[in-house]
């Protein structure tokens, strides 16, 4: 009879665990859940976020090369050859071609740099020309010198520079 007794108990309290319990712990699991679900979904939108950051970051990079593959730019440089023999070397190194190419100097240095092949009608990516330099006592150490130069459209584009001797 004990037995019985015990298995009726038993079998009370495994009804009552199916009706109550089970409730209860699958209510808490949704929880537990439903919290989880919230913070992944905060994660993803973070995530989200900072792709589209990226997105845009490599987009604005991605133009910028387009733009620098359409634009020249014209540098300057004197170099020495040897004791007391200097040239002015004159480059493109922008990623189109530049035409048109010239360069001013000031007033007190006209006589110092030779004008042999200036204006230059066309000078592509990479390659330069070069141009005299005569130093002498009372040259100028240093000067400022603006080059000059259009692109294929006819825009007209400039850059300043100190050149030092």
């Amino acid at each position: 009879m004990d037995l019985a007794r015990l298995w009726l108990h038993f079998n009370e309290f495994i009804n009552d665990f199916v009706k109550y319990g089970i409730p209860f712990v699958a209510l808490g699991l949704s929880i537990v859940s439903f919290k989880d679900s919230r913070k992944a979904n905060k994660v993803r939108d973070r995530l989200s976020e900072l792709e589209e950051k990226i997105k845009k970051y490599e987009l604005e990079e991605k133009e910028k090369e387009r733009e620098e593959a359409t634009k020249a730019c014209v540098e300057a440089r004197i170099i020495k050859i040897s004791k007391g023999n200097y040239k002015m070397k004159v480059w493109n190194s922008g990623k189109a071609t530049a035409y048109n190419v010239d360069f001013t100097i000031p007033q007190e240095c006209k006589g110092m740099i030779w004008r042999d092949k200036v204006p230059y009608e066309f000078l592509e990516s990479g390659k330069n020309f070069e141009e005299h330099v005569l130093v002498h006592f009372g040259t100028p150490e240093k000067f400022k010198l603006t080059t000059t130069w259009t692109d294929e459209q006819g825009t007209s584009y400039s850059k300043e520079q100190i050149l030092t001797v």
